[in-house]
Parts: C-alpha cells; structure tokens; sequence
C-alpha cells in the first residue's frame, strides 16, 4: 500500500496509535493520539514509554507487558484520573510491530469516556426504573395498615376525653408523636408514589429560554430572601426543542433548588443556553458548597442526599425527565466552589433552522 495512504488511513482514524520498536522507542504515531495524550509532537518520535506515559501508570503497565513480558492487551479497559478530577476511560489493545521476532509493540488507545457515560445513564435509569416499580408496590401495600393505625388514632382521642386531666395531657402527648410520625411516614409513601410514577410527556415545540426564564421568576423572591443573585445568559440564537413544557420546567426547577440548598444565604447561579451541534446545552452554574469528592457519581440516585433538608429524589426525578426526552445531564463539582450542571436536549432535525 502506498505511503500516503497509510498515513491518511492512520490520521483519520477514530482511535489513537503508537508504534514502538525493538529499542523501546516511537516510530510512529497518529495525530489522534497526540491530542489525546497532549503530547507535543516535536518530542514524540524518539521517545521511551517512560517518557511519555510518566503521567499514566496504567498505560506504561501496559506497554511493558507487551514489550518486556511479551504479554499482549486486548480490548483492555484503562481509568485515567484528570488533574481536574474527572475520569477519562480508555480502552486499549496491543500487538507486535513484527509478529514473527514478537519484537517491538503496536499501542491502539480509544476514548470511550463518552460510551461509559451514556452507559451510566441507561443502567442509572434502569435501577430507578426498577426502584420506582418496587416503591410502587411497597407503598401500595403500606398504605392500608397505616390508613388503619390512622383511624384507630383518631378513635383513641376521641376515647381520652373521658380521662382525667394529668393522664390525658400525657398521653395526648404521646399520641401526637405517634400522630406526627403517622404523617412523615405517609409523606415518604407519597414520594415513593410520585417516584415510580413515569408521567406521559405531552410534547410541543417550546424554547428553553422560556422555560429557564419562567423558572427563576418562580424562584426570585426565595432568591431575594437568601441574597442569591439570579443571572440569566441566554443565547438569542437558541433552537427550538420539541418537549414537555411542565415536566422540562420540574428537571430545571429541581436542580436550582438543589442550588439555593447548597449556598444557604447568599451566593450566585447562572443560567447560560447556548446550540451546539444537533443540541441546546443549558448550564447551571452555582457557588455553593459544593459535592463531597467521590460523591459526584451518587447524586442522581434514588434517596442519596448530602444535605439535611434534602429528599434525594429532586435529582433522580430531573435526570429522568431529561433522559426521558432524548437528552442526558453532565456535573462537575468542587466542594467550597460549588458545582455546575450541563443539560443537553436534542433539536428535532426539521427545526434545526428553526430559532427563537
């Protein structure tokens, strides 16, 4: 095959690679993985995996099983922690440059960051799918008895006015705690309820600035009461979305909350629209407290809460919504920076040209 060939064939693919001979040294290498890696491609070529996997442990363990043990990877799952906290997840295969000495290795390194976030989602949303059919079935069933115990309650009062004062102030007192703890348990079966309940999307073309829009000045005297500074950075420019007004308005309005929670009194959030490809991206950005490292993965899930006054279902609801209408939610958080999310929603292909 002709030269150039070669090389337009390995600058356009999707993956990166790297080819080492039987010195240890780069002969050859792609673009891709030049980006990827944030090499500089002056010093590349020459250079021993020492050199240049110093930062990624994982993949210089990788290359010296191939080229010192002779031991090849393939289809290898790799995760590279980010200076910025992030995960960036690789998937890796190795072969001999020169197959019949087993000498020299040939790296193919893929980002498939993307892929295992999305399939997050669909297994996040298939657990709270689950869930939400088991809390279904655990309130219907926890209903009755506590409709009992309510009644008999309610006839047990009625039965201590014929009790002297000192024994009925007793345990009237008593009974109000059972009658306070009868209510909190009624309120989490009505949030189970209101969980495994997924509600039919009645979709229309609508802009999302409208909605955010909406939603803050639904939230602005709250705001004003905690001295929280509402600032709106919406694009003119915004495709319109084909979704479910009250629903899509829920997502935004419960994740906002989930803002004024972690600042308390005082603190900025912005709401930025901007179109990105075939997507409109919503961010909100607050200065709050911030998520506990490690726990950033755990916050759409079903009850988990940092916060004292939190339900943990605000989260897992607005997820659903999103993912519901064909889109997905990004975060990213520094605890005592405050935390930002990212919606992506899709623009109908008949409307792209179509702005608001």
């Amino acid at each position: 095959m002709d030269t150039d060939y070669s090389a337009s064939i390995l600058e356009g693919l999707g993956e990166g690679i790297v080819a080492f001979d039987k010195t240890h040294r780069v002969v050859m290498v792609n673009g891709h993985l030049i980006t990827l890696m944030g090499w500089d491609e002056q010093t590349v070529y020459g250079a021993l995996p020492e050199q240049l996997f110093a930062q990624r442990p994982e993949l210089l363990r990788t290359l010296n099983q191939g080229l010192k043990k002779k031991e090849l990877a393939s289809d290898t799952d790799l995760v590279h922690h980010n200076a910025d906290g992030g995960l960036q997840h690789l998937r890796v295969s190795t072969s001999f440059l020169d197959a019949e000495t087993r000498t020299g290795l040939v790296l193919v390194v893929r980002d498939v960051s993307q892929m295992k976030r999305m399939e997050w989602e669909i297994f996040q949303i298939e657990k709270m799918t689950a869930l939400g059919r088991l809390a279904a079935s655990v309130a219907h069933e926890v209903r009755n008895p506590l409709g009992a115990i309510d009644i008999q309650l309610q006839l047990l009062a009625e039965d201590l006015g014929t009790l002297t004062n000192t024994a009925k102030a007793r345990l009237l007192g008593r009974l109000n705690i059972a009658q306070t703890e009868m209510k909190r348990l009624d309120r989490i079966v009505h949030n189970f309820l209101r969980f495994s309940r997924t509600p039919k999307l009645h979709l229309r073309d609508m802009s999302l600035n409208d909605i955010v829009r909406h939603v803050f000045e639904l939230v602005s005297p709250e705001a004003r009461e905690r001295e929280i500074a509402l600032r709106l950075e919406l694009s003119e420019n915004l495709p319109v979305i084909n979704g479910d007004e009250d629903q899509l308005g829920q997502a935004v309005l419960n994740i906002v909350v989930n803002a004024f929670q972690s600042m308390g009194d005082g603190g900025d959030l912005i709401a930025r629209t901007q179109p990105e490809a075939a997507q409109v991206c919503l961010t909100l950005m607050d200065t709050g407290c911030g998520i506990p490292e490690g726990e950033v993965d755990r916050i759409f899930e079903f009850y988990f809460t940092t916060k004292d006054e939190g339900t943990g279902l605000g989260l897992s609801i607005a997820q659903r919504i999103i993912y519901q209408h064909g889109g997905h939610i990004d975060v990213e958080s520094s605890p005592g920076q405050g935390t930002t999310f990212w919606i992506y929603l899709p623009v109908p292909d008949a409307q792209t040209e179509e702005r608001v």
